[in-house]
């Protein structure tokens, strides 16, 4: 009996499928693959071609009153039936009213609206129970941006609960987490022209530590415009060849992705020569969609793979955050927030007893580099007469990449010591 349950629990975890969701300033860009899989497809929205990306626009038909986005806003904005409304995501980051049709809605509304209908553009969305996770990947994942792609999100009913945010960096290191072992040994380059400027993303894996480390460089070519009308193919190909040169410098690359429209246009000659000595090249459109699908689905079912390498992000938690207690005579750490998650989705909960002491001794232990640091947080008002005992609740968010937000309550401690009902909230510096 319990051979078969398993195998039904089985069944229905393979028919789960994992989502990547890349939303840059131009498009999104949607890759999945079932948990049990390897091998993320990328959703085409004209069948039988590689058209992966949807256009972040959106329109509302005069016709009927009803929504579109992509190919078909664009269509009907075309025909005369609405008008094109773009820049959604700087719209939504900006939290602007947006006026339609004599109506003003709210930019985050509307980027929600866009999410929504393009993941339904997934046949498997239309059963929930389906998903597994889904992982949205953005550029510049940053304490501005983040908050409020969470609260965009957070009015998708049915799929809020299941979604969450990396930045490109982390895409990049998951996706190269399933490649081929002649893949793994060196750096990893990415060249990434989908927007205005040319991006490089460097990932370099450390494998003199255990478990080993991977990190990724990211530079804004801001001397490089993708899609140059007054350069000729042949300046662009000498300002990119300046940039390869720069970046293969004394470096060796187990694979180099050429990546975006701007790689579409055959006017790299030169540069693409260079690159193409002694090293693996490959050109592509998909792969933040793919590495974004490829970590939803390591939420959904681990594969064992990130024991042996752990990314270390921009938007990762850089320190272990604690409160130094005694615990039968001796000093140790009570953890509140753990080292390497995402600082945005970082939160920790204690209860604990005080005993004649009206501060709380936080304990900082620092990952990237050696030492550690001790703040005391006062707690102005509670009771410390001889004997006195307190309950607290001490709760920690994370309100940027290094600044702690800290909560504490009084509890009390039964009917010998009531509650004050004090509260008390203080912010910390990492």
């Amino acid at each position: 009996m319990l051979a078969e349950l398993k195998d039904v629990f089985d069944k229905m975890n393979r028919d789960r499928y994992a989502v990547g969701y890349d939303l840059n300033y131009n498009y999104a860009q949607i890759s999945y693959c079932k948990i049990d899989s390897d091998t993320p497809e990328t959703l085409s929205t004209v069948e039988g071609e590689e058209t992966y990306n949807i256009p972040l626009v959106l329109s509302k038909r005069r016709s009927d009153g009803q929504w579109c986005i992509g190919a078909e806003a664009q269509a009907a904005v075309d025909d005369g039936d609405g008008e094109l409304i773009t820049d959604l995501l700087t719209l939504a980051i900006n939290k602007e009213l947006v006026s339609v049709q004599r109506a003003q809605y709210q930019a985050t509304d509307l980027l929600a609206l866009f999410i929504k209908r393009s993941l339904a553009l997934l046949p498997m969305m239309s059963t929930p129970e389906k998903i597994g996770d889904i992982v949205i990947t953005i550029r510049n994942a940053d304490n501005t941006i983040i908050p409020i792609l969470q609260e965009t999100v957070g009015v998708l009913k049915g799929n809020s609960d299941k979604i969450s945010f990396i930045s490109y960096e982390e895409s990049l290191f998951y996706y190269m987490l399933y490649q081929a072992a002649e893949l793994q040994n060196h750096q990893i380059l990415v060249c990434d022209a989908s927007e205005s400027y040319l991006w490089s993303y460097r990932l370099e894996r450390n494998h003199f530590v255990s478990p080993a480390l991977a990190t990724v460089e990211t530079v804004k070519h801001t001397d490089f415009l993708v899609k140059d009308s007054l350069a000729s193919a042949a300046v662009r190909d000498d300002k990119f060849m300046s940039i390869a040169r720069d970046l293969c410098e004394n470096r060796v690359y187990s694979g180099i992705f050429l990546i975006g429209e701007g790689f579409y246009e055959d006017w790299c000659r030169e540069s693409l020569r260079f690159l193409c000595k002694n090293r693996r090249v490959f050109k592509g459109n998909n792969l933040f969609s793919k590495g974004a699908a490829l970590a939803a689905k390591e939420r959904t079912n681990p594969s064992g793979y990130e024991k042996n390498i752990v990314f270390l992000g921009a938007d990762r938690l850089k320190a272990n955050v604690g409160i130094r207690v005694l615990k039968e005579g001796h000093e140790t750490q009570l953890p509140l927030l753990e080292a390497g998650i995402h600082w945005y989705e970082a939160k920790g909960e204690r209860e604990l007893i005080l005993q004649e002491t009206d501060t709380l001794p936080m304990l900082i232990e620092y990952v990237t580099k050696n030492g550690s640091a001790v703040a005391e947080f006062p707690l102005k008002g509670l009771p410390v007469e001889t004997g006195r005992i307190a309950r607290i609740r001490v709760t920690a968010t994370m309100q940027a990449d290094d600044i702690v937000a800290l909560k504490v309550s009084d509890l009390g401690f039964g009917e010998i010591y009531p509650t004050t009902g004090l509260e008390w909230e203080e912010t910390m510096k990492l």
